[in-house]
């Protein structure tokens, strides 16, 4: 994950390996789900935040949105932001995996409205 990202955060551009994390994208189910394509390299903070279905990317445009609640939060400037893609193609994260997270935090967040 680190040189599929050139070990940057794809959110926020922060270098400082200490603090980030390999986050899987769809939850991890065993072996064939631990690969570059399932996985996103996040600061700690934005991992947790992504894991706990407060920002979501979406599939096709790979554009941020966040949670209604974030919203005037200092997480607030995630919203709209692009991924940084790795530059190798196959690194990149699955459109399918994307598209199933997404799916799962929208109606997630349809449901607290």
């Amino acid at each position: 994950m680190l040189e599929a990202y050139e070990r940057r955060c794809v959110l926020s551009g922060c270098p400082v390996e200490e603090v980030l994390e390999a986050a899987h994208i769809c939850r991890y189910m065993g072996e064939d789900t631990n690969v570059v394509e399932n996985g996103l390299l996040l600061r700690a903070d934005l991992h947790t935040l992504y894991d706990r279905a407060l920002i979501a990317i979406h599939p096709a445009t790979h554009a941020v949105s966040v949670a209604p609640e974030l919203a005037d939060s200092e997480y607030g400037w995630l919203a709209g932001r692009v991924l940084r893609l790795p530059k190798d193609p196959k690194h990149r994260p699955s459109s399918e995996a994307l598209h199933t997270h997404w799916m799962l935090v929208r109606s997630l967040w349809e449901k607290r409205s």
